[in-house]
C-alpha cells in the first residue's frame, strides 16, 4: 500500500501542456464561429433532444475552452523548471515568460505523482455522474440542468469535506490559506455530504427545482462514492481502526497491516503507532509488538525501525462494504419508492447508524471529537434524530412518487397522433 498510484514522468508534460492549450484554442475558435452563424429555424413539435444534438464535443464551450488553457498553463507552472518568487502576479508573469522561453521548455521537468485517493475520488465522481443522471432521467427532469447541478454539488462536496477536516484539525494548519493545499490530503466524508447538500439546495432553489426529487436521485451515488473512495483511503493507510486482538484471523491481520515506506515516512497507521502510540497492556506491547510501554499514559509505541504498523481493524474496507450495502439498498428501495424524499431520508438514517458503529473501532487521531463522541458520531446522531421523525411525517404527508429502476431502459412517452382533418 502506498499513496502514490502512478508517477507521470516529467517528459510527458511537454506533450500534455501544448495539447491542453491547443485544444482550448480550438474550442474558442469553434465557439466564435458558432456565435457568428445564423441559427437554423426550429421545426414545430420537434423532439426537445434535438436542441443539444449539435453542440459538439464536451470542450466546445467557452468555459471549458478557457479551463483547458488555464490547466495547461497551471501544469506548466507546476512541472516546468521554474523557480517562482514574488507576488502572485509576479509568479504568473514568470510562468508566461518561462512558457515562451526555449531553455525552460527544454530543461528537465519534474515528475508528478498521481495519488491513489485522488484517483478513487475522481472515479467515484464519474460513477456518480451516471447514477445520478440515470435516475433523474427516469423522473423526467431536464438532463442539462441536472448535469449542472451535479457539477456544482460535487464542487461544494469537496469544499465541505475539506472545511470540516480543517475545523477538526486546526493544529495542522498554520494559515487558513493552507486549506487550499488539497495535495497534502485531508477530507471528511460527512463534510462532503453536508457541503454537497448545501450546494444542491442553492442550485435547485435558484433554478426552481424540487429538492426531494433531486435528493432521492443523488444519494445512491454517495453509497457508490463511499465504496470507491474508501479503497483509496485503504491504499494510503488513513482512517484505520484499533489494534486487532492477538487471536484475530491471520487474513484479517494481513489486511490491517500498513507499511513503513522509507526515511521515517510511512502510512498514517505506522506513523501514529510510532509517535502517538496505541492502547495495549504492557505484556502485549512488549511480547507481541516488541514495543516500548509508557506506564504514565498506558500507551505502547513501536520502534521507528519497525517495517509495518501493528495489525489494526481495516475500517476503510469495512466502510467500503458499508457503502456497497447502502448503494444496493437504496437502488432496491428505488424500485419500490412510494413518496418524494424516501430514499434521501433513508440514506441519512442507514448511513448514520452504520458510520456511528464503525466509529467505535476507529482509532485515527485526525477524526476530531465533540465531547465524548467523534465528530462523525456526533453528526450521525444529529442526522438520525432529525431524519427519523421527518421520515415518519413525510411518509404520511409527502407527494406520492413513482418507483424507478436504474438498469431498465428509459421509456419515452409516445408522440401524440394528430386527429385527421374533417
Amino acid at each position: 500500500m502506498h499513496p502514490v498510484m502512478i508517477t507521470v514522468p516529467g517528459w510527458a508534460f511537454k506533450f500534455i501542456v501544448p495539447a491542453l492549450i491547443l485544444w482550448g484554442i480550438y474550442s474558442i475558435i469553434v465557439n466564435v464561429n458558432r456565435a457568428g452563424a445564423v441559427p437554423p429555424k426550429k421545426v414545430a413539435g420537434a423532439d426537445a433532444k434535438d436542441d443539444t444534438a449539435d453542440k459538439g464535443p464536451i470542450a466546445d464551450s467557452p468555459a471549458n475552452a478557457l479551463l483547458s488553457v488555464a490547466i495547461g498553463i497551471g501544469v506548466f507552472a507546476y512541472a516546468a523548471p521554474l523557480g517562482l518568487h514574488g507576488t502572485n502576479g509576479e509568479k504568473a508573469l514568470q510562468v508566461l515568460k518561462g512558457f515562451a522561453n526555449g531553455p525552460n521548455w527544454k530543461g528537465a521537468w519534474e515528475s508528478l505523482p498521481i495519488y491513489s485517493y485522488g484517483v478513487m475520488l475522481g472515479l467515484s465522481l464519474v460513477v456518480g455522474w451516471y447514477v445520478v443522471l440515470g435516475l433523474t432521467d427516469r423522473q423526467g427532469l431536464p438532463r442539462e440542468k441536472m448535469a449542472d447541478c451535479y457539477v456544482f454539488t460535487a464542487f461544494m462536496a469537496v469544499v465541505g469535506a475539506r472545511v470540516l477536516y480543517f475545523l477538526t484539525n486546526l493544529d495542522e494548519f498554520s494559515s487558513p490559506l493552507q486549506i487550499l493545499q488539497l495535495r497534502s490530503g485531508g477530507l471528511v466524508a460527512y463534510g462532503g455530504f453536508l457541503g454537497g447538500l448545501l450546494g444542491s439546495m442553492i442550485f435547485l432553489f435558484r433554478n426552481g427545482f424540487s429538492l426531494w426529487k433531486w435528493a432521492d436521485a443523488a444519494v445512491p451515488a454517495l453509497g457508490s462514492g463511499l465504496m470507491i473512495t474508501r479503497l483509496g483511503c485503504y491504499m494510503y493507510g488513513c482512517d484505520f481502526g484499533q489494534p486487532l486482538p492477538p487471536h484475530a484471523p491471520g487474513w484479517l491481520k494481513f489486511l490491517g497491516t500498513f507499511p513503513h515506506w522509507v526515511d521515517g515516512h510511512g502510512a498514517p497507521a505506522w506513523q501514529q503507532h510510532v509517535r502517538l502510540g496505541f492502547r495495549a497492556s504492557r505484556d502485549l506491547c512488549e511480547r507481541a509488538y516488541h514495543g516500548l510501554f509508557n506506564a504514565a499514559d498506558g500507551l505502547c509505541h513501536i520502534a521507528p525501525t519497525t517495517e509495518h504498523s501493528v495489525p489494526v481493524h481495516p475500517t476503510q474496507l469495512y466502510e467500503s462494504l458499508l457503502g456497497l450495502g447502502v448503494f444496493a439498498t437504496l437502488l432496491f428501495m428505488w424500485r419500490r419508492r412510494q413518496w418524494e424524499g424516501q430514499i434521501f431520508l433513508s440514506f441519512w438514517i442507514v448511513y448514520g447508524i452504520g458510520r456511528g458503529l464503525l466509529e467505535v473501532i476507529r482509532d485515527d487521531a485526525e477524526r476530531g471529537t465533540v465531547g465524548s463522541l467523534s465528530t462523525s458520531q456526533f453528526i450521525a446522531l444529529v442526522t438520525i434524530v432529525v431524519c427519523v421523525p421527518l421520515y415518519l411525517y413525510r411518509r404520511k404527508n409527502a407527494e406520492r412518487a413513482a418507483p424507478a429502476n436504474l438498469f431498465a431502459p428509459i421509456v419515452s412517452a409516445p408522440a401524440a397522433v394528430p386527429a385527421p382533418a374533417t
